[in-house]
């Protein structure tokens, strides 16, 4: 089963109390569901999505309808005309803010959208959840009754529906809070933060390697240039205390900087050491000039 699903099932076992939330929560799952030829269709693929939208209607409008499972989805149709008769402010082409009289009112309306036409990408996935409506005028006033509570969602359409969503995951995480989905908001604040996390460990394990790498090939460009020296007979020509730092870094080709600076005697700083083999490469490269002269 899917995260969407699993989000819905929890949803929709949780029918508000007051009788202006249940309202309010029809109310979403009314104007979010598809029309088509004056009939109201509701068609999910959770058993408990029809079962909330029976027992609503049942409480709410005394209208009775019939859950009818084709392949792997439940469906139930219902007069337009109807639902117009019994709840005409639902259709009065008013804000349907104007349908909220309590605080809880809004985010029961929109846990009836989003278990109607709502999908929300499973945790692991990039964040995005949306709504979808056949109505424009819908889709902006649903925009902006969610803007007075938090961010406006994005709009696009798709395949003639007009889609509410929000793309990134602390709306996402909002927006299951505030409809009553504690247990997927949650789900998504901790794969977010184990995202983080691992990001940070990978900047981490990559700022390290390119340190190592970095490392490793000054080592071996000094030590290629220290046994250049040896072999052509200019290294006894350099100064005693560079003569000890190139023995000591033959002699620990993998050290690096720092540890290579405590094995002097007596120890001395990462910079000295740093200069001292930047001395023995820059001698090497001018002893590699004179030669390729005299060889001209």
């Amino acid at each position: 089963m899917s995260f969407s699903s699993e989000t819905k099932i929890a949803l929709a076992r949780e029918i508000p109390e007051r009788g202006c939330c249940r309202l309010s929560m029809l109310s979403g799952m009314l104007l979010f569901s598809a029309e088509k030829d004056g009939t109201l269709l509701l068609q999910t693929e959770v058993r408990q999505v029809a079962g909330a939208w029976e027992a609503l209607l049942a409480r709410c409008t005394e209208t009775e309808v019939c859950i009818r499972k084709s392949g792997g989805l439940y469906k139930t149709r219902l007069s337009a005309q109807a639902v117009r008769e019994r709840m005409p402010a639902l259709f009065s082409g008013k804000s349907i803010r104007t349908l909220f009289a309590c605080a809880g009112c809004g985010a029961a309306f929109f846990r009836g959208a989003f278990l109607a036409s709502g999908f929300v990408n499973p945790p692991e996935k990039p964040a995005r959840l949306e709504l979808s409506t056949p109505d424009a005028d819908l889709a902006c006033d649903a925009a902006a009754a969610l803007t007075s509570h938090f961010r406006l969602p994005k709009l696009s359409v798709r395949r003639g529906k007009q889609i509410l969503y929000y793309r990134d995951a602390e709306s996402v995480e909002y927006f299951l809070s505030y409809i009553g989905a504690n247990k997927a908001a949650f789900d998504m604040i901790n794969a977010q933060m184990f995202k983080e996390k691992r990001s940070e460990i990978n900047r981490k394990a990559n700022f390290e390697i390119a340190n190592l790498t970095k490392t490793v090939s000054a080592a071996a460009a000094h030590t290629e240039a220290i046994r250049a020296l040896i072999k052509s007979g200019d290294f006894e020509k350099l100064p005693p205390e560079l003569r000890h730092t190139a023995k000591l870094r033959l002699e620990n080709d993998t050290a690096t900087l720092t540890e290579l600076a405590a094995l002097e005697d007596p120890p001395v700083s990462k910079s000295q050491i740093s200069k001292r083999l930047q001395k023995i490469h820059a001698y090497y490269e001018e002893s590699c000039k004179q030669n390729r002269k005299g060889g001209s």
